[in-house]
């Protein structure tokens, strides 16, 4: 009876407490937020290097979704949990430094925004207890699953495999020390013919039909192709794989594999 008219005179129950979403500004304040956020992340060369050739109109929608779940708003998130989202960032170096910036960038841009020192602690603090599980990394399983794989699996598949071909021959086309062997090639043709190359050497489907290492470049052999343009053509590898965001050591591993050609390319 005593707690009845309690209610009665306080005018009911007491009100649920606006939530960190509500008391920010909403969904226009998050959608603010991430986006300066990420103009100041990118500008960042602790961390910009971990956002390269990504799509970054889908991933700051991903990031607004995640953020309006993680400050108490409507979940409409759906993306991996922060662990297995991560894992392959933490797998090429991403680590406690760099989620140091991150947390910079994000106390900068809710100053920068105006938010009250309150909720940017609250907002700091939500952000801080996804550090373990950021970069926590792959575990001993999956480890154990991904070694089982081809690198052609590992590296990504046919998509990465014509994406890395791609960017390796705009390269490859701009580097003076070799793109003269390149003259008068049929690009579309040499670019197919590599896909398929690197797709069997990876450990893929072995669609290639082209001839082998030593007879395909013995010509170029002839017009002076050595070991200082077969070094280069190594570096532009490497350059394409680290600019698609290729853990170092599937880099170590595809360049092994490159490597591996040097003698028969070089008809040694």
């Amino acid at each position: 009876m005593l707690s009845a008219l309690k209610k009665l005179f306080s005018g009911g129950p007491a009100a649920t407490p606006p939530s960190l979403f509500e008391r920010i500004g909403g969904e226009a304040a998050v959608n603010a937020a991430v986006d300066v956020f990420y103009r100041k992340v990118l500008a960042d060369e602790r961390i910009n290097k971990f956002f390269e050739n990504v799509d970054m109109d889908k991933q700051a929608a991903k990031q607004k979704a995640f953020l309006t779940m993680a400050f108490g708003g409507p979940n409409n998130y759906s993306g991996e949990d922060m662990r297995k989202g991560h894992a392959h960032l933490v797998a090429n170096g991403l680590n406690g430094s760099h989620f140091d910036a991150v947390m910079d960038n994000l106390g900068a841009t809710l100053k920068e925004l105006g938010v009250p020192d309150d909720l940017i602690g609250e907002a700091a603090a939500i952000a801080e207890s996804t550090r373990s599980d950021v970069l926590a990394g792959f575990t001993d399983e999956e480890k154990a699953a991904m070694s089982e794989k081809s690198l052609f699996e590992r590296i990504g598949g046919e998509g990465a495999v014509n994406a890395a071909v791609d960017v390796f021959y705009r390269k490859v086309l701009a580097d003076e020390r070799i793109n003269k062997f390149f003259e008068g090639v049929d690009m579309d043709k040499q670019a197919a013919k590599q896909k398929a190359f690197l797709t069997m050497a990876f450990g893929g489907p072995h669609n290639y039909s082209g001839e082998d290492m030593r007879k395909g470049h013995a010509h170029l052999v002839k017009r002076g192709l050595n070991d200082s343009h077969f070094d280069a053509v190594m570096d532009n590898l490497g350059a394409t794989l680290k600019e698609l965001g290729v853990p170092d050591d599937l880099i170590g591993e595809a360049a092994a594999i490159a490597e591996s050609t040097r003698n028969d390319v070089l008809g040694k």
